[in-house]
């Protein structure tokens, strides 16, 4: 029996090895390129992708129709895609009707052709930052898809990648695109208004055709004499500028000067950059690389800038933290060094691993009023320090001693309690020895 058993095994392994498809737990597989493509998987619900299958790192998720998780899928619900994957690759998640949202990560670089077709219920999906290409077809009839942004990383937009995205009103293009193609957003009746980035080249018939909420589409003027083609009126095309300034609006906010779409050729803006508390500002990224909070640009193109800020680590009031930590990080005022003036300044509360926000008022006046036992006894209030004496001589031949008594209620701050001047009398004319010691 066991040598049947162990032969079956053999015939197994044989046989899916064969088939290139090897099955481990609820994902299917091909080991192609040195990692692992999924190709079908029985998983639902609230789905992870595993980056790792066999030993080897998961690169690429779907390839061909079937989908991975079968076609018209009504179980799955989401999907995380882990930092392994570098390409979703044909139809991997079509007809996912119940998929409301998708995060596509900085390791992917191509979403493939209808990666995401008729995922109805596809409300909104983040595309990574290391994405260069978004194939044909890839959104096509999502129609619960309400915005995308495409970042700059993107040069290609794919024909009817967003074909019928009814649903669809708001679309950002990143600087990077290059080219938009055929019916590439055929049909998004609710999108308004459309940026198309001075970089694009390319754009394929009837990419807009049929939007019939479009009321603006900006184009860079190369497309002044084909925008019919494109499948836009002569109202809806307009060949103005576009200014796009952005910035962290956690760190800083912007102000632009006219603030207005579009801008003439030749026309002035002055865009000023301004920090929130607990930052500075930096440098411009885009078409300026300016170290000066407030520019100039003249608008002989489109035009994209970012305000970058920095941690500001100065310490305006000397308590020992930064202007960032205060203001960011503690909630205190970076112009007091006792921001709750509980006599604890911010510094020393985080020192001694505290909250500088926490008022210890009431917990000094107890200890005041009432001093720990040891700490200050009835014996050790008379305990006496000697600190600065001077002894000057006078012209008639005295002395006069002179001395400051100083008090203190936490042997860290002292003020003066009271100052002497004594003169000393009929002291030997030719020498004399005195010292001051504590009465007995």
């Amino acid at each position: 029996m066991r040598r049947l058993h162990f032969s079956a095994l053999i015939l197994a392994s044989a046989f899916q090895t064969a088939l290139g498809q090897i099955v481990e737990g609820q994902w299917t597989y091909i080991v192609e390129n040195g990692g692992a493509t999924i190709t079908f998987s029985t998983a639902t619900g609230d789905v992870t992708i595993p980056s790792v299958l066999g030993g080897y790192a998961v690169k690429k998720v779907g390839g061909s129709w079937p989908p991975i998780f079968g076609e018209s899928n009504t179980s799955v619900t989401s999907v995380v895609i882990p930092n392994s994957v570098t390409s979703i690759g044909r139809s991997a998640f079509s007809t996912c009707s119940r998929l409301t949202s998708i995060t596509i990560p900085n390791s992917v670089t191509s979403i493939g052709h209808s990666a995401f077709y008729f995922c109805e219920g596809l409300t909104n999906v983040t595309i990574g930052s290391g994405v260069t290409s978004i194939g044909a077809s890839a959104f096509q009839l999502c129609p619960s898809l309400t915005s995308v942004t495409i970042p700059d990383s993107v040069t290609s937009i794919g024909a009817s990648a967003f074909h019928e995205c009814t649903g669809l009103t708001k679309v950002t293009i990143g600087s990077g695109v290059t080219s938009i193609g055929t019916n590439a957003f055929y049909f998004c009746s609710r999108l308004t208004s459309i940026t198309i980035p001075s970089n694009v080249t390319s754009i394929g018939i009837w990419a807009f055709y049929n939007c019939t909420s479009l009321v603006i589409a900006y184009l860079p003027a190369r497309f002044a004499s084909t925008y019919q083609n494109f499948g836009l009126t002569a109202s809806q095309a307009n060949f103005g500028l576009v200014l796009t300034a952005s910035c962290s609006v956690s760190e800083g906010t912007i102000l632009v000067n006219p603030d207005k779409l579009p801008y003439e050729n030749g026309e002035t803006v002055v865009i000023s950059a301004n920090p929130k508390a607990g930052f500075l500002f930096n440098n411009w990224s885009g078409d300026s690389t300016a170290t000066t909070s407030s520019i100039t640009l003249t608008m002989d193109a489109s035009k994209r800038v970012t305000a970058n800020f920095i941690q500001d680590g100065g310490d305006k009031d000397g308590d020992g933290l930064t202007n960032y930590q205060e203001s960011i990080t503690y909630g205190t005022n970076p112009n007091l060094k006792d921001t709750n003036s509980d006599s604890i300044e911010d510094g020393q509360a985080v020192a001694l691993g505290y909250s500088p926000t926490f008022n210890f008022s009431a917990l000094i006046s107890h200890l005041q009023s009432h001093p720990p036992t040891g700490l200050y006894t009835a014996s050790q209030m008379q305990a006496m320090a000697i600190g600065d004496l001077v002894l000057t001589k006078n012209a008639n031949g005295s002395f006069t001693l002179n001395y400051d008594i100083e008090q203190s209620t936490d042997l860290q701050s002292w003020s003066l309690y009271q100052s002497f001047d004594h003169t000393l009398n009929d002291l030997p004319p030719d020498k004399a020895f005195i010292r001051i010691k504590a009465k007995q």
